[in-house]
């Protein structure tokens, strides 16, 4: 790989011009697009597409280096081959004109174009606000923490985006060329009185050009961008409002998960209120703004594997700012919330007499299935048996669902298993394996009879089961543990 992220680049350059020496095949990112020969280059491969015709012509320049006695003795370099994956050799042909490619923006300038636009936001249209909403004020007065005010976080955003200038080094060569503009914000005063032609010059100007303030996390600086996202939707009664609020639900419960560390632990409260529908009812910019502070340090612990869901981040094109009348927010549907309402509301529910029933592989009566269902679809928490099934699909086999919340009593699981508990033929394997069953029944419901070949059963014996029992006795115990997972065959009774 050759690219100028690699600190050993001009080596690696020098290697792969030489042509005795490793390596023999490269992958260049912006790297042989001019300026560095390799004649002995018989093989390229475009697999981006490009829009400059420039750019192109230098890609294919690559190959059209001569070099005698490449193919042995008189036979010299007289072709070369392209594969062309992105299709830039049909692009060119057309003779379309040459896209203009804008370079991206950093999330630094991301960031800080955002926080430019809350403050004009909230100097803008401050008067209709959720935050002016006497019902808003009730609820950040009773907030578990100190909630920012307007002024403050006004000013605070000043202050971020006056540090940014400030630190600023003149001898940069991108800050030299606008140094003359980068001196005349260094004053803090000039901050307060900003007009409509300052604003553009901060934001195509100063916000792209670099600082020498510390870095920061781009975990935690992507968090505080997600949240100047939900501020500006709550200002604006975007849209956009419910998808944001997800995101940030769904990052608080992976960061759930590492309640034992301290620091989370500390914060919990706060991250489970942030999950629920009431705490997005009616919330305020100021709000989002406290609950950011709080929990942007914390961001860092959730397990990177854990980070797959990818968000994009296409901005839509903004036309002038307008004043609206901001009606009560309606908080949309989330499923997961919706999952985990239904499993709190089951778990709480355990001495129920059908689920005690179940949790005891004991059949259910009628009166049992129509108190299930009243329990269970009749409730705040499931709505409906048509917002489950949305959910969890029709499908469901709900004996299962219930059991994997709850877990198989325990003295039912040994009961199943007794012939081969009471059996003074076995080996401590074998006895550790039955054990190793019943625990995997009590804490889950149920079980898949491949979990056998999988670990912790594994790690008994390689071969799983069929490594500890025999045929006949390895039939047998696959039967008992699919006995705990077969359905409830009465349908239900109609709401």
């Amino acid at each position: 790989m050759l690219s100028t992220a690699i600190t050993i680049i001009q080596s690696l350059l020098d290697d792969f011009s030489e042509a005795e020496k490793e390596p023999m095949i490269a992958i260049s990112v912006d790297m042989l697009d001019t300026g560095v020969d390799v004649p002995e280059v018989v093989n390229l491969m475009f697999f981006k597409p490009v829009y400059s015709e420039v750019k192109f012509n230098q890609m294919i320049g690559r190959g059209t280096r001569l070099c005698p006695n490449l193919f042995g003795f008189g036979k010299d370099k007289t072709e070369f081959l392209i594969f062309d994956l992105c299709d830039n050799f049909a692009y060119f042909n057309q003779a379309i004109p040459e896209k203009e490619q804008s370079p991206t923006e950093s999330l630094q300038t991301r960031l800080l174009k955002a926080k430019l636009e809350l403050w004009d936001c909230l100097n803008t249209a401050e008067t209709t606000t959720l935050g002016n909403n006497p019902q808003n004020r009730v609820k950040e007065s009773q907030a578990s923490y100190t909630v920012v005010k307007s002024d403050n976080l006004k000013e605070k955003i000043l202050d971020e985006l006056y540090q940014h200038v400030a630190s600023m080094e003149d001898n940069n060569f991108l800050v030299r060329r606008y140094l003359e503009t980068v001196l005349t914000f260094r004053k803090r005063e000039k901050w307060q009185n900003l007009n409509p032609e300052d604003r553009q010059v901060i934001v195509n100007t100063l916000i792209p050009l670099p600082n020498t303030l510390p870095g920061e996390n781009p975990r935690i600086k992507n968090f505080d961008l997600l949240c100047l996202k939900i501020q500006l939707a709550i200002l604006k009664n975007s849209p956009n409002f419910e998808r944001l609020r997800d995101q940030v639900r769904d990052l608080l419960t992976r960061l759930e998960t590492k309640k034992t560390i301290p620091i989370v632990k500390n914060k919990l409260n706060l991250i489970e209120q942030v999950q629920t529908e009431r705490w997005w009812q009616d919330v305020t910019v100021y709000l989002v703004e406290e609950m950011r502070l709080n929990l942007r340090d914390l961001i860092v612990l959730i397990d990177q594997r854990d980070e797959i869901i990818i968000y994009t981040d296409f901005e839509d094109e903004l036309g002038d700012l307008e004043i609206l009348e901001v009606p009560n927010r309606q908080t949309g549907f989330s499923p997961y919330q919706y999952k985990k309402r239904v499993e709190s509301y089951i778990l709480a529910h355990q001495d129920h007499i059908a689920i005690a029933k179940l949790k005891r592989n004991l059949p259910l009566t009628d009166t049992d299935l129509q108190e299930l269902e009243k329990m269970l679809f009749t409730s705040e928490a499931l709505e409906s048996r048509d917002k489950f099934e949305l959910v969890y699909s029709k499908n469901v086999n709900l004996k299962s669902f219930i059991l994997e919340l709850v877990g198989l009593d325990r003295n039912t699981a040994k009961q199943a298993f007794s012939k081969y508990l009471e059996n003074n033929n076995l080996n401590a394997n074998q006895i550790r394996f039955i054990e190793q069953i019943i625990n995997w029944l009590t804490q889950r419901g149920v079980m898949k009879p491949s979990r056998l070949y999988e670990s912790p059963f594994t790690d008994i014996h390689t071969a799983g089961l069929d490594g500890v029992f025999n045929n006949e006795d390895a039939n047998n115990i696959i039967t008992i543990i699919r006995s705990f997972d077969q359905p409830i065959e009465t349908t239900f009774y109609s709401a």
